[in-house]
């Protein structure tokens, strides 16, 4: 755990404790002093964090380089494009993306619970093609997921397939989890700044 995963966590319940008491003391001015005092301390926190996610930079991972998730690790070994007369599991080209995920704990089996890799260009995301996933597995062997549980100091490979828009001239790969109490957290926030991209060169 962080240093500022910790301060959320005492903010959060500090003012779950708060509310309570605002609940037991409603028909009082204290109650609403209460209230005051925590709207302020609440715009406060989201102000700074506003201010350094705006100052946080883009991150751009090359192939073989960690994306790192406290100890699990992700990192792009391979992309490679797969045109549409190659595949019958979509009218377009595909993607395919392979994906390194690797434990770096030293003593406990783990997953990264939530995690998910959409295709990224422009402002616009592509969630994976789950019927040309399943036409790839069907040819290729399936291949673990991005949240499979993976033994300490060990690595598997997860393999991710996207159908690729026209739209689409230089696809990136973005790794997240969706909506989480991460996007209150400083420096972890991905409200006011570009997501973290991998670098896909085998899909352009």
């Amino acid at each position: 755990m962080t240093l500022y995963e910790l301060i959320f966590i005492l903010l959060f319940i500090g003012s779950v404790i708060n509310l309570v008491a605002v609940a037991l003391l409603w028909r009082t001015g204290r109650a609403r002093r209460i209230l005051v005092a925590l709207a302020s301390v609440w715009g406060v926190y989201l102000t700074i964090l506003a201010v350094t996610d705006v100052l946080c930079s883009q991150k751009v991972f090359m192939v073989g380089e960690d994306q790192c998730f406290d100890e699990m690790c992700f990192a792009v070994v391979d992309a490679q494009l797969i045109p549409k007369q190659a595949s019958n599991a979509s009218p377009g080209n595909l993607c395919m993306v392979k994906i390194r995920v690797t434990n770096h704990s030293r003593g406990r089996t783990q997953a990264e619970g939530g995690l998910r890799g959409r295709l990224y260009d422009g402002g616009t995301y592509i969630n994976i093609s789950e019927a040309a996933e399943q036409a790839y597995g069907e040819e290729h062997g399936e291949s673990p997921r991005l949240t499979q549980k993976v033994a300490p100091g060990e690595s598997i490979v997860s393999i991710l397939v996207f159908e690729l828009p026209k739209t689409f001239e230089h696809p990136a790969l973005t790794l997240d989890h969706g909506f989480t109490s991460g996007y209150f957290i400083l420096g972890e926030s991905p409200f006011f700044h570009k997501p973290d991209l991998h670098m896909l060169s085998g899909c352009l």
